[in-house]
């Protein structure tokens, strides 16, 4: 059995990119993805939905795609000024902002070991839009997301020992899984010296929606980097493209339900490891059926 840990954070809210022409990326992530903007702040920046919350993506003008910053939800016995705290003890830059962004009252931002901002709220306003969308992809909801980070395991630490984050898998020990859920992971922390993003997952509402998000990219000009195919870590079902700045997105399903109280993942009829314990899966084992990866786990 794995260290006991107790996660401050129960998922992932919203991401904040970098984007160098924002109305080209907005039209990607509305009329491929079903999104719909909610908001403009002062600074240029959108704010898209994909259907509850006030906000699952910020798009802002920059020279540069970039990731700008990303929000989690704190558990309710964890509150703002709490972590802002206790991030200050440690020795982390903690700031707190109230009304800083549409949606939010209260947060802190903690900048994370590789100078990642990283913000922490208790609640969200819901999305005042009518709701999920039949357009394109229409995933359901922002599932997790990829940092390449040249701090790689300080910023694991961040996650495991100061957010209390469970391990449950890596891939050569270049690609590591974590989860603060019963999701197989929330966070990828991918160890190579540069420092963007990897890849942004949303859940798709079934898999039979594959060929459905496929077809949409497909007839828009977007053709798929990869997949569908089945992962090994998660042995979620995926594929992957670009958005216009190059930043790549995948689409997922059927991702292993982790039981931190067990320390494993539930048995799934696919799993060829029984019981399916965090483990660490060679550098090349990243698909099960036997499809050679179609990009390359560090340069993405």
């Amino acid at each position: 059995m794995q260290k006991k840990f107790d996660p401050k954070t129960f998922q992932l809210g919203y991401l904040a990119l970098g984007t160098p022409d924002i109305d080209r990326t907005k039209d990607h992530y509305l009329k491929l993805l079903g999104m719909t903007e909610v908001s403009r702040g002062d600074d240029g920046s959108v704010y898209l939905s994909i259907g509850y919350n006030h906000h699952d993506l910020v798009l802002r003008p920059t020279k540069q795609k970039a990731l700008l910053h990303v929000g989690f939800q704190l558990r309710p016995h964890i509150s703002v000024n709490d972590l802002a705290r206790e991030a200050r003890d440690l020795g982390f830059a903690a700031d707190v902002k109230t009304d800083s962004q549409p949606g939010l009252g209260e947060l802190v931002e903690v900048e994370a070991p590789g100078g990642l901002p990283i913000q922490f709220y208790s609640a969200m306003e819901a999305s005042s839009t009518p709701g999920f969308k039949q357009t394109g992809a229409s995933p359901m909801r922002l599932g997790h997301f990829a940092v390449i980070s040249p701090e790689g395991d300080k910023l694991i630490s961040f996650f495991r020992d100061f957010l209390g984050f469970w391990y449950t898998d890596d891939i050569g020990g270049i690609a590591n899984f974590f989860t603060c859920n019963r999701e197989h992971h929330v966070i990828n922390i991918v160890k190579v010296p540069e420092s963007r993003i990897h890849h942004i997952a949303f859940e798709l509402r079934e898999s039979s929606c594959h060929p459905i998000a496929a077809d949409a990219m497909r007839a828009a000009g977007v053709n798929l980097l990869w997949g569908p195919a089945r992962h090994t870590a998660g042995h979620n079902l995926a594929s992957y493209h670009h958005d216009p700045d190059k930043v790549m997105i995948e689409f997922y399903t059927d991702m292993d339900t982790f039981i931190p109280e067990l320390g494993m993942c539930e048995p799934r009829p696919w799993h060829d490891h029984l019981p399916m314990k965090p483990r660490s899966w060679g550098p090349h084992e990243v698909n099960v059926w036997g499809l050679e990866f179609g990009y390359n786990l560090a340069a993405g």
